[in-house]
């Protein structure tokens, strides 16, 4: 009874597949046998290259991400620098603004000094130096601006040049990497 129902589980197909897995795993027997068995020096030698390849792999993970740290914080000093580059340029333009309108006024007041009498000479002269001074802090702030526009320009101009140094680097970095299979 026994024999009937393992004849019944043991068809031709699984009499086929275990016929080829007998064959298959008697060939990797067979290869294995025929490989010859790595000598202690050729071990110790492969050993060594995979370590040289971690520490060589360590390293430029190291660089890399150094060189992307400081890629980073040039890239936020770039954009610091370009908002403040930013803020002085507007200011520069409306203290221009300013300083256009200011010699409107002074000009009116000149004119009007000269066609005054000598009765209310004297009250539009005070008001003529008193635009006059007020002029010249203009002036002196436009002048303060414009220094302050060519030293962040400098230095945008520097930031840029530093952040394409460190990509250029990064760049270096993974082309030293070996090419992925």
């Amino acid at each position: 009874m026994l024999n009937a129902s393992i004849s019944k589980l043991l068809t031709t197909r699984t009499v086929w597949m275990l016929a080829l897995g007998a064959v298959v795993l008697g060939g990797v027997a067979f290869g294995q046998a025929q490989r010859p068995e790595a000598t202690l020096d050729e071990l110790v030698v492969e050993v060594q290259a995979m370590r040289a390849e971690i520490n060589q792999a360590a390293t430029a993970s190291i660089r890399a991400q150094l060189l992307v740290g400081r890629l980073q914080m040039e890239d936020q000093r770039i954009t610091a620098v370009l908002r403040d580059l930013e803020s002085v340029q507007a200011e520069l333009a409306s203290v221009a603004q300013a300083r256009a309108e200011a010699a409107t006024r002074l000009k009116s007041l000149e004119e009007a000094v000269l066609g005054s009498t000598n009765d209310a000479r004297g009250e539009e002269e005070r008001e003529l130096n008193a635009s006059r001074a007020g002029a010249q802090q203009i002036d002196r702030r436009q002048q303060a601006l414009k220094r302050r526009e060519n030293v962040l320009a400098k230095e945008l101009q520097d930031a840029q040049a530093r952040w394409q140094d460190i990509n250029a680097r990064l760049e270096n970095v993974e082309q030293s990497l070996p090419a992925r299979p």
